[in-house]
C-alpha cells in the first residue's frame, strides 16, 4: 500500500514539471507514507505539529472546539490539499487545534528536518513550498471574504464550486459548520436548491 502512495505522491509532484527524476527520488526517501483510519487524529489540540502532510486519499479538517463545545470547522482537506498547523510547525510552540481523517485516508508526511533538507538540497522545492503556501493563503483569504459578505445560500454555492466532490460524502452538520450556520438553515437551504 506504502508503495502505491508513493506512486500516487509522485505524479502529484510531476504535475508542477520542477524536478528531475533524480530529485523525485530524492524527495521520495525524505517521504513518510500513511494510512489514517475514519476520526483518526493527525494531531491534537496542545500537541506540536511536526509535519507537513498532502492529502492523497479521503479528507481531513481542522477545527477547534469553542467554549460552548460546538466545533468550528476552518479547513477541509481533500486529495491533493496540504494540511498542518503551519505556526505550530515553524515555531515549534503547542497547536490550538484538532486535524483528524473525516474519511479513511491516506496521506504523505515530511518531518520539518526532512523540509528543510528538500528545501537546501533541491533548487526547485522552495518553488513548490511558494505554491503551497501562496494557494493556503489565498484559500483562507478567499474564505474570509465569503464569510463576510455572502448571505448562508451563496455560501453553501461556493462551496459545491470549492469542493464538488465533498458535498454529498460529509455530514451536514460538518458542512454547516465550516460554512459558519446551523445545520437548520442548510437544511432549508437544500430542499430549497432541490425546489428550484
Amino acid at each position: 500500500m506504502s508503495e502505491s502512495i508513493l506512486d500516487y505522491f509522485e505524479n502529484y509532484i510531476r504535475t508542477y514539471s520542477l524536478f528531475s527524476d533524480k530529485e523525485i527520488a530524492f524527495i521520495k526517501s525524505q517521504a513518510i507514507p500513511k494510512q489514517l483510519n475514519k476520526k483518526q487524529y493527525l494531531l491534537r489540540e496542545g500537541n506540536i505539529c511536526r509535519y507537513h502532510t498532502l492529502v492523497c486519499s479521503g479528507c481531513l479538517r481542522s477545527y477547534r472546539i469553542g467554549n460552548n463545545g460546538n466545533e468550528h470547522i476552518f479547513s477541509l482537506s481533500p486529495a491533493n490539499h496540504w494540511v498542518s498547523d503551519r505556526v505550530s510547525l515553524l515555531s515549534g510552540t503547542p497547536s490550538n487545534e484538532f486535524i483528524d481523517a473525516l474519511e479513511d485516508s491516506t496521506i504523505i508526511q515530511f518531518s520539518v528536518d526532512s523540509f528543510k533538507t528538500l528545501l537546501r538540497e533541491i533548487p526547485n522545492f522552495d518553488k513548490l513550498y511558494a505554491k503551497i503556501i501562496t494557494d493556503e493563503y489565498n484559500t483562507n483569504r478567499d474564505r474570509i471574504y465569503m464569510m463576510l459578505s455572502h448571505q448562508a445560500e451563496e455560501r453553501y454555492r461556493q462551496f459545491i464550486r470549492s469542493f464538488p466532490q465533498l458535498h454529498h460524502r460529509l455530514p451536514m452538520f460538518m458542512i454547516a459548520s465550516y460554512l459558519g450556520i446551523s445545520r437548520e438553515t442548510l437544511a432549508r437551504i437544500r430542499s430549497n436548491m432541490v425546489n428550484q
